[in-house]
């Protein structure tokens, strides 16, 4: 378990701890736009309700659709209930939502970028609205715009973008999207997306990605990114590699010298010099053996490959493990820090809750969430690769928030109940909007049209937020893979 400050932890990875020696990854401090998700003393039904469908909603912005022998997801039209005519899908400056601040042009402007990992493409977003954080193109010297239109209100342009912790600046293309001054749109926060997703397919402007610019350009030495979150609102978003390396580099130095400020004192304690403090300043590789040193990125971590219909990283949970039993196994799972929730299909989460002793469902219209015990809070892990990682860290009794039922619980039913409403929440995205069916494009198109398309969440899982406070995710999408590890 990670025994430092967060405070100090963003400063280890991000700043200047990082040696020099360790292949050039770019450290992005993360925030969460609003705060911590707030699980309140008592729970916001209304509120957590808001939070259930907004998230709900995020996912049925796209279809399954044969492409060839595959099966690949694409953004709905709008008949077909997609997004608003001219807006990418990603709600950008949507509060509850993980962001960085990117800085680009010269000179340089600092911009809010985004993170959503149910889309693929990076943009920024401007309007004349006061909300959010704008860039101003006329203002750079460097932007430049080609006159193409990946996308009817997006031009294709390139400017400079500044990368943290090397300290250099890279030329890099996105497109940049304006709404019509007529359209309502034009009221809406600006700012920029990065689309995280491992699949082309879910692209609307057929531009590259930022990660395979970078890695195209020799900026990073591999085409991954990864997330590690410190706590509800802070965490770091690595691309070229991981934070595994630094983070283990800042335990492994505070450790050292912990045990010489330990012999130093000791030594002063038993002959008094005053003059063996000068060497603790005086760092060394001398006579490390193998295993002291920062090991490769890959190693200590839990891969799994990614399955399902291309587009989004879907992977295969093979246990859900409750207060040491396994209650579940092989359930496909969409992974999605961005969701406050982590959210499982009906019959998943009736047996999840049926193996808590004393939970049941609330009645309508709250039937999607459980309440359980506040003072017994079980103990939880979700299996990966064989490993199983704890889920909801945190105390019996209660986390360090100091709240009732610990990091699982989402706040008490009622003033004086001794039930919580559990983060594991129902849902019913699949269900019941025909959600196993797909549609054919292309030379597979079937005789007489084509199928309505469902998006394919009937009996899977989404892993949101709550999994990633102290589990760390790397994501390879070339390898068209995913690795876990605890931090």
């Amino acid at each position: 378990m990670l025994q430092l400050l967060p405070g100090l932890l963003l400063l280890s990875i991000t700043g200047s701890l990082v040696l020099a020696s360790l292949p050039p990854v770019l450290h992005f401090t993360l925030e969460r736009r609003g705060g911590s998700f707030p699980t309140d003393q008592i729970a916001n039904m209304t509120f957590l309700t808001e939070e259930l469908r907004a998230a709900e909603a995020r996912f049925n912005l796209t279809r399954r659709e044969m492409n060839g022998n595959k099966v690949v997801r694409k953004a709905k039209e709008r008949a077909e209930g997609g997004g608003e005519y001219g807006l990418l899908m990603g709600d950008v400056g949507r509060n509850g939502s993980w962001y960085a601040k990117l800085k680009l042009g010269v000179p340089e402007q600092t911009v809010h970028m985004d993170l959503d990992m149910l889309t693929t493409d990076f943009f920024l977003f401007t309007t004349t609205s006061s909300h959010g954080s704008q860039f101003f193109d006329f203002n750079s010297q460097t932007y430049r715009k080609s006159g193409e239109r990946p996308y009817p209100t997006c031009d294709f342009s390139t400017d400079n973008i500044h990368m943290p912790t090397i300290g250099t600046s890279t030329a890099l293309s996105f497109a940049h999207c304006r709404p019509p001054k007529s359209s309502l749109n034009t009221l809406r926060a600006s700012g920029s997306m990065l689309g995280l997703a491992p699949s082309e397919s879910l692209s609307q402007t057929n531009t590259p990605s930022l990660t395979s610019q970078l890695y195209e350009k020799g900026v990073i030495a591999r085409d991954v990114w990864s997330l590690m979150l410190i706590n509800g609102k802070e965490g770091v978003f690595s691309v070229g590699g991981t934070g595994a390396e630094a983070v283990e580099l800042v335990q492994q130095q505070t450790e050292e010298e912990l045990k010489r400020w330990g012999e130093l004192e000791k030594a002063n304690a038993l002959d008094g010099r005053s003059g063996a403090s000068d060497g603790i300043n005086k760092r060394t590789d001398e006579g490390r053996s193998g295993k002291d040193r920062p090991p490769e990125w890959e190693h200590g971590w839990r891969w799994n490959k990614v399955q399902g219909a291309r587009g989004w990283w879907q992977i295969l949970m093979q246990g859900v493990w409750v207060d040491g039993t396994k209650v579940l196994k092989n359930q496909p799972i969409i992974i999605d820090f961005n969701t406050p929730f982590v959210l499982a299909p009906p019959l998943a989460a009736k047996a999840f809750y049926s193996s808590i002793s004393g939970a049941r469902p609330m009645p309508a219209p709250h039937d999607q969430f459980y309440l359980f015990p506040c003072l017994n809070p079980p103990t939880f892990a979700f299996e990966f690769s064989g490993w199983p990682f704890p889920a909801f860290q945190g105390g019996k009794g209660a986390d360090y928030w100091g709240g009732p039922g610990g990091r699982f619980s989402l706040g008490k039913v009622r003033q004086g109940s001794g039930y919580c409403v559990g983060a594991v929440v129902e849902t019913r995205m699949g269900v019941e909007d025909g959600g196993d069916r797909v549609a054919r494009s292309g030379r597979g198109q079937a005789r007489g049209g084509a199928m309505d398309a469902g998006n394919g969440l009937r009996d899977v899982w989404v892993l949101g937020e709550g999994f990633f406070r102290g589990v760390s995710g790397v994501f390879d999408p070339k390898g068209q893979r995913v690795g876990f590890r605890t931090h």
